[in-house]
């Protein structure tokens, strides 16, 4: 990332052992673009189900992130 000019590092000056990473403007482009994407690759994977079916899915996934408890 740093290569394509996503991220910036540089010294940490509290601590010179360690590295502070930046997103750099380019990086923020580019993660708005890929944002932006989402929406259409995810009408494109999921075409083959109903609304409703997508609705269940969305349910049903979710309940996967909410923690066991």
């Amino acid at each position: 990332m740093e290569k394509s000019g996503y991220v910036q590092r540089e010294r940490n000056p509290r601590d010179r052992r360690s590295y502070v990473v930046t997103v750099t403007d380019a990086g923020h482009d580019r993660l708005h673009q890929a944002e932006a994407a989402i929406p259409a690759y995810l009408d494109k994977t999921f075409a083959a189900l109903t609304a409703g079916k997508r609705r269940q899915l969305t349910a049903l996934l979710g309940k996967l992130l909410v923690p066991a408890g």
